[in-house]
Order: structure tokens, then sequence, then C-alpha cells
């Protein structure tokens, strides 16, 4: 049977719809929530502000917001996690400029005066900062904030904090990057795209005319393949900007 080119692209993004991998690679960040809970068993709970103590603050801006991807992280055996809702004053959540290993264009942090954005704080034990630390590292550097105004949700502000910094640079478009349409902002001053829409303009970037479940699939299953792809986005990206801060050796 033939079908015209619009019946083909309908039927490449119908998969984005039924196919678990590309479900998983379109879904990025997925169900962030509103509110602050505990992450216990491998899923919510109400949210136990005695955790926190002695735990250490790591912003979550991307999927590290939602309960979905710290189960694929932690599993379900593992001790309660606090994760507190939070706004990040002057600072956007953009992507950045590689793929991850199901497929997606993650998130970045990136300092923007004048816009708050929406972000979660983790509070991690040392224990499970070693677990995360290896989910990130090929992306990102370890870091310690100071001078950051992190509003918690029962009004608590905390003018220091730690966050995973993307080192790859920011995709964008002229001088401006791409913000995520998923995640919450006041004020935002940046163009905005959902993960479909990033994923379209990848392709259209890397592999113009290819089909777009086709091309996910492919830097899925071939990691030199991501790479190679990764570091083409690298090249043309936008340098990215971040406020003071430390590297902590892990």
């Amino acid at each position: 049977m033939r079908y015209r080119a619009n019946e083909n692209a309908s039927m490449s993004n119908n998969l984005f719809e039924t196919d678990p991998v590309l479900i998983r690679a379109v879904g990025y960040p997925y169900d962030i929530t509103a509110h602050s809970f505990t992450f216990l068993d491998g899923a919510e709970a109400p949210f136990d502000p005695g955790l926190c103590v002695g735990r250490r603050p790591v912003i979550g801006y991307g999927s590290n917001q939602s309960p979905l991807r710290l189960r694929q992280k932690y599993g379900t055996a593992h001790d309660p996690i606090p994760v507190q809702r939070a706004w990040l004053s002057d600072h956007d959540v953009v992507y950045s400029a590689h793929f991850s290993s199901y497929g997606s264009l993650p998130a970045a942090l990136r300092h923007v005066p004048g816009t708050r954005v929406a972000v979660a704080v983790n509070w991690l034990s040392d224990a499970e900062l070693e677990i995360m630390h290896p989910t990130e590292v090929d992306s990102y550097d370890f870091a310690h904030l100071e001078g950051v105004e992190l509003r918690l949700d029962d009004d608590q502000v905390l003018d220091r904090a730690f966050v995973y910094l993307s080192f790859r640079g920011h995709v964008g478009n002229g001088e401006l990057p791409f913000a995520l349409r998923e995640v919450a902002a006041e004020n935002r001053r940046l163009p905005e795209l959902g993960q479909f829409e990033a994923l379209s303009l990848m392709r259209d970037r890397l592999a113009p005319g290819h089909d777009l479940a086709a091309f996910v699939r492919s830097h899925i299953e071939d990691a030199p393949l991501r790479e190679t792809r990764g570091g083409e986005m690298e090249r043309a990206a936008l340098p990215v900007a971040h406020i003071n801060h430390d590297i902590v050796e892990m």
C-alpha cells in the first residue's frame, strides 16, 4: 500500500503514542508534580519535612523532579527521599546540547536574570548521591551554588544548594536558547519548545528529511551515532550561562 508523505509523517508521529521506547523519549521530563512528596518504595507518599535534616539540597529541574524517573534510578528498595517544590530566581530551564541514552533532549539550567523557574529540591544523602551521580556525570558537572534565591514551598529561602550543570552547551536559535515548555516559569523571556518539537528540530538540523521515529530510535540504539550527533549539537550550541559555582568532586 502506498501513502502520501503527510500520511507517512502521521503514522510516524503516532508511534510516539504507541511505542514504549518512543513514549519514553518524547515523555521527558515526565510526571512533574505540583506538590512536595516523599519518594518511598518507588512511589509518592506524603511529604515529611523532618526527613530533610542531614541531607544535601540538590536542585532537580528536569526529569529529576519526576517520581517516574526517580523510580528508574532508585528502584523500589531505598530509604525515603524528600522531594520539595521550590522556585529558583534568575534562572530558566533550557535544552542541553546532547541526547540522553533513552532518546530525549534533556534539560539544562541557565542563568536568566528576571525569570523564576519551578524546580524540585531532592534532599539526598551521600549514599543516594552515589546512585544519582553516575546517571548525570557524562554531560553534567556536580556543582555547589552560593548566592541563589531558592524559595521552598514552606517559604524558607535557601541561598546555597547543589545542582548538576550541563557542560554541553544549550540548544537555541540565534542568540536565544529554547526553554522547556513542560517546566513552569514566571516572567519567561525565552522561546519555548516541548519535547516533541525539540526532537523534530534536532531531526531537521541533523538529518533533514528523515522519519522522526526512525531518527530518535537510531540514536537510542546506536551509542556512537548518539555521540556523533551530540558533538554536532555541541559545536552549534550556545555557550552555557551559569552563576558563580564550585565544582564538587564525588
